[in-house]
């Protein structure tokens, strides 16, 4: 008889166990486990069905080994033929594209990574759980690793080698060959070369317990399904620093999101540090050195522009505006009665003055953020304000014909398409005085409260139906299921199986420009928003490159995993959405980091690797670094705690001795 010990109940903090006694000729060996994914709070770990042994305890998946994410157009993977690639020689070799900047600074980054980054391969436990699966697990590694041949330099051509800002209608389409005889990259532009890399460097991994590299034979060929891949972020709720806006951004490569949709502004602050207005974030930043300069943001559209990475500013008017009160003959004053209680907003629309200040501040606006694209808000206006207040009432009947009387909604609504098609053409005047060419985008709401929507915007939906606004002639970006503040009431299936395209044809492309994920920031920080947006974005990002018919959610669940400690082990704080696991971090720092060596690391590691008692100078060097005291006084204090024991022992066993003679 063989014994087992078989989990039959888990909960979160309880796990009880069942002996069964099985006869020794039911007991199978050589099982291969598996992870079964299902729609409960965590993956089921199983083994199949060759092996009775089925543990109920939560597990995350196991891993894949070299695979990318998000998954290829048309991917092809030999999982048992293997090339090494040797670190000391391999190249990068660019035989055309070398005259943009872009990509040649991309080479440096996966270089960089392929040299000190690659994930290793995964470890899986329950192949520990007795000698023969043990055994198993063994031979098949050693079968895996028993033919192996070098893996040849990758060359890299771009036909296309035109530098500039990523743009609508970039080409990321690109080919990539990993044989034998052959490893390279070949993209038509900048942009495909820049996904072809991260994904030639998802292929690489680490064998187990070294620093050998090697990766599957693969053949791909790949262009992602939508243009308009992104992440909104918002930093008026909560400031978030720009070196996690560039964590941020450094996410996205790694998941081929190609857009930052930055609502910078709102209600809550305004910490755009306008020089044409500058009494916007004097007045109304949350600190005054919390605000993004000019330069700082300059500094991270560049940033942006290297990873192939648009970025969209959202300046959200009429509604969300109270933050703009620095300028209060812009904003509406509120009336309770005949009181007057002060410009809470929005926006006045019934003003001139209104929208030559939105002139001179989109002017400031478009020379900073380069991108074509431009969202204006428009959601979530509050009416009580336009429709208590008599002089907009007054104007508004006087020059657009527009009648509070007849309905309230009806006239809220109308004023906002009044403001619009004020706003919209008063910003196409001020980009045509800059030889530019804006398209605008809008919140889905503006069309909800009236059918005064100008022409060729783009909408953004987060409530209603996709169909709806293309049937008003709309292009849409989709963004209904992709909310991260709401995260908690839904699972990550939910978020991988939402498909932002009703269409199941070549017309989704001409209606549907992409999506969105959105991180609003009521109750997320800078310290948690990288963790919050990942590996959550990592789904929709999938959903927005793959095709369509990319659906496996098993599959999903194991290239997820490997993602996430991908990322983890190149630095980014990265959360957990899969069940129990473990990552690897980088032994010693992150990615964006690794040029910086500190006192204590080097002091440290000189002090552990010298045992020779010719280092006892560098030993002494690493007990003076302030860096590294706190040892040595911990050891300090040990020791003389130790003689302060035996110094009170001494005396309460002598002071025993004079007590026992005086009695």
């Amino acid at each position: 008889m063989c014994t087992w010990y078989i989990p039959v109940q888990f909960f979160l903090l309880e796990l009880s166990i069942m002996v069964v006694k099985i006869p020794e000729s039911d007991c199978v060996n050589h099982f291969k486990p598996k992870v079964v994914v299902t729609r409960n709070k965590y993956f089921d770990l199983n083994i199949n069905e060759r092996y009775p042994f089925k543990p109920g305890f939560a597990m995350a998946p196991f891993s894949s080994v070299g695979e990318p994410w998000p998954l290829p157009k048309h991917f092809k993977q030999n999982g048992m033929e293997l090339l090494q690639l040797q670190k000391s020689t391999f190249k990068i070799s660019v035989l055309r594209g070398k005259s943009c900047d872009i990509l040649m600074e991309a080479v440096k980054r996966y270089r960089n990574i392929i040299d000190e980054y690659i994930t290793e391969e995964h470890y899986n436990f329950p192949f520990n759980f007795n000698e023969e699966t043990f055994n198993d697990r063994k031979s098949y590694i050693e079968q895996k690793y028993k033919s192996v041949r070098m893996m040849p330099d990758l060359e890299v051509t771009v036909i296309n080698d035109h530098c500039g800002y990523p743009h609508i209608n970039m080409n990321e389409s690109y080919n990539l060959d990993v044989r034998r005889d052959v490893v390279k990259l070949s993209a038509q532009e900048v942009w495909g070369a820049l996904r072809g890399l991260e994904t030639f460097s998802q292929l690489l991994f680490r064998k187990q317990d070294t620093e050998e590299v090697y990766a599957k034979v693969t053949e791909i060929t790949d262009s992602p399904r939508f243009p308009h891949r992104g992440v909104m972020i918002d930093t008026a709720r909560h400031y978030i620093y720009k070196d996690t806006i560039k964590q941020v951004l450094d996410g996205m490569a790694y998941n081929k999101l190609n857009v930052l949709h930055w609502h910078i502004v709102d209600d809550n602050s305004f910490p755009y540090k306008s020089e044409v207005f500058p009494k916007l974030s004097e007045k109304a930043a949350f600190h005054p050195t919390l605000v993004y300069t000019l330069s700082d943001i300059r500094d991270i559209v560049e940033y942006a522009r290297y990873r192939g990475i648009r970025i969209i500013p959202e300046f959200d008017t009429p509604g969300h505006s109270f933050a703009w009160f620095a300028y209060p003959e812009i904003v509406s004053n509120c009336y309770q009665g005949n009181d007057d209680l002060g410009p809470l907003g929005p926006i006045n629309p019934a003003q001139n003055k209104t929208y030559e200040f939105m002139g001179k501040l989109f002017s400031e606006i478009f020379d900073i953020f380069p991108e074509e694209f431009v969202h204006l808000g428009a959601d979530e206006v509050t009416t009580l304000c336009w429709g208590t207040n008599p002089g907009i009432k007054s104007y508004m009947q006087k020059y657009a014909g527009i009648h509070v009387e007849t309905s309230h909604n009806k006239f809220i609504g109308r004023t906002l398409g009044y403001y619009f098609e004020r706003l919209i053409p008063t910003l196409h005047a001020t980009a045509k005085e800059k030889k530019q060419e804006k398209t605008f985008i809008l919140w889905e709401d503006i069309i909800l409260n009236n059918n005064q929507v100008p022409p060729n915007s783009v909408l953004q939906i987060w409530t209603g139906d996709v169909k709806s606004v293309n049937n008003h002639g709309y292009r849409v970006i989709f963004s209904k299921c992709w909310y991260l503040d709401k995260h908690k009431d839904f699972h990550w299936f939910d978020m991988y199986s939402c498909d932002p395209s009703p269409y199941t044809t070549e017309e989704e492309k001409d209606k549907v420009l992409g999506g969105e994920v959105c991180m609003w920031t009521e109750f997320v920080s800078s310290d948690s928003v990288m963790t919050t947006l990942w590996p959550r974005s990592c789904l929709p990002a999938e959903r927005l490159w793959s095709p369509r018919e990319t659906t496996d959610e098993n599959s999903a669940a194991s290239r997820l995993q490997e993602q996430r400690c991908r990322m983890i082990f190149r630095g980014l704080p990265t959360g957990q959405i899969s069940g129990p696991d473990y990552c690897l971090r980088h032994k010693d720092r992150p990615l964006e980091n690794r040029a910086q060596r500190s006192v204590q690391e080097d002091t440290t590691r000189s002090w552990r690797l010298n045992t020779n008692v010719k280092e006892d100078k560098k030993i002494g060097k690493s007990i003076i670094t302030h860096h590294n005291y706190l040892q040595y006084v911990s050891l300090s204090i040990c020791v003389l705690g130790m003689l302060t024991l035996m110094f009170a022992k001494r005396r309460i066993a002598k002071k025993n001795v004079f007590s026992y003679i005086y009695h």
